[in-house]
């Protein structure tokens, strides 16, 4: 049977470009023999282009500088189901793929976006679709789904930059609802971008203005004595790995959502056999209620009270070997490679 040939696209305009490219080359690397790469790089300025190069040289970005780069595009023409390459003014040569596994973090490449043109070209695409990737990237829209169907969130104020030409009534609308120590939070980043902290109004108000910076709206939520639990989902049937902690001192925000340099990632977590199976269970129904497919990452919080709150779902999360995503769904039986082997198979038939 001849191998299966997937566009893999990596780098991108955001701010995760250089994640991007330490996921692209651990996804290469260890990319099933059934599988043909066709590796597609993503400048920061948002050029594309068609790299025949050694995976080494994405890790340090000096892909960019290999001479046989040439432009490329994915074909929106559902017919040509494939990438264009532009060898020049004259000439250029079409590659036919069977679909695309983006790996592209952040804007324009986790938001949906990405997805939007793969479905428009009639391409698979390796993970979550147009409409998961969407609702996932955007922490507001994922709230307002789980609220809808009874699953935990944690409690916030959505605000809109409209709403700053009266920042006394903004300060009033969080404090009404949440108490300090309070969080801002841009609805619609991948990263700890502008995620602020404040004890005070006077610092509420400074933060408000700073996670508006970068997103037209923000949530506001409370500091909560929790612990940050990890569960990954991934596969046709949507299997659970085992569920994992993050383990910090820290009361900031990107420590106890974020796995940072100061803190650690346990797997599994210490917790009781009861608590596993209800985060076990929320995951799965977090991953319905939001129509994932392939894989994604769902952040828990388990409050004092026992309950489980769902803080955070990463529709494209890390899937490098040391990511969360990837400890936690080779923590039990499987290898990275058979990891990435169930998500691909899970979408194209690769026997």
């Amino acid at each position: 049977m001849a191998k299966k040939q997937i566009a893999v696209l990596f780098g991108g305009a955001s701010a995760d470009h250089a994640a991007s490219l330490h996921t692209a080359y651990s996804v290469l690397k260890a990319m099933p023999q059934k599988i043909k790469p066709l590796p597609i790089g993503i400048t920061r300025a948002g050029r594309w282009l068609f790299y025949p190069g050694s995976i080494e040289n994405i890790k340090d970005g000096s892909w960019e500088r290999d001479s046989d780069c040439c432009s490329c595009v994915i074909s929106p023409d559902a017919l040509s189901r494939g990438v264009i390459k532009i060898i020049s003014d004259n000439e250029h040569a079409v590659h036919r793929i069977d679909a695309v596994f983006p790996l592209l973090y952040g804007k324009y490449g986790e938001d949906g976006r990405i997805q939007g043109l793969c479905k428009c070209a009639g391409l698979p695409v390796i993970g979550n679709d147009l409409a998961a990737a969407a609702l996932c990237h955007n922490r507001q829209q994922t709230y307002a789904m789980l609220d809808s169907v009874g699953i935990k969130t944690p409690d916030h104020v959505t605000l809109y930059r409209s709403e700053m030409n009266d920042m006394d009534a903004v300060i009033k609308k969080i404090t009404d609802k949440l108490s300090f120590p309070i969080y801002t939070v841009p609805t619609s980043c991948s990263t700890a971008v502008g995620v602020c902290r404040a004890e005070n109004k006077k610092q509420l108000e400074e933060a408000v203005k700073i996670s508006f910076s970068h997103h037209p709206v923000i949530i506001a939520e409370s500091e909560t004595e929790s612990r940050s639990l990890r569960c990954a989902v991934f596969g046709k049937s949507a299997d659970c790995a085992a569920v994992g902690e993050i383990i910090t001192e820290s009361t900031d925000l990107c420590n106890r959502i974020y796995a940072t340099h100061t803190s650690r990632f346990e797997v599994p977590a210490n917790i009781s056999e009861k608590t596993r199976k209800q985060a076990l269970e929320v995951s799965r129904q977090v991953f319905s209620t939001l129509c994932c497919k392939g894989f994604a990452t769902v952040d828990l919080q388990l409050l004092n009270s026992g309950e489980i709150c769902v803080s955070r779902v990463h529709a494209l999360p890390g899937l490098d070997k040391e990511s969360v995503f990837s400890m936690l769904a080779t923590s039990e039986t499987q290898s990275y490679e058979e990891m990435l082997e169930k998500i691909i198979s899970s979408v194209i038939d690769i026997d």
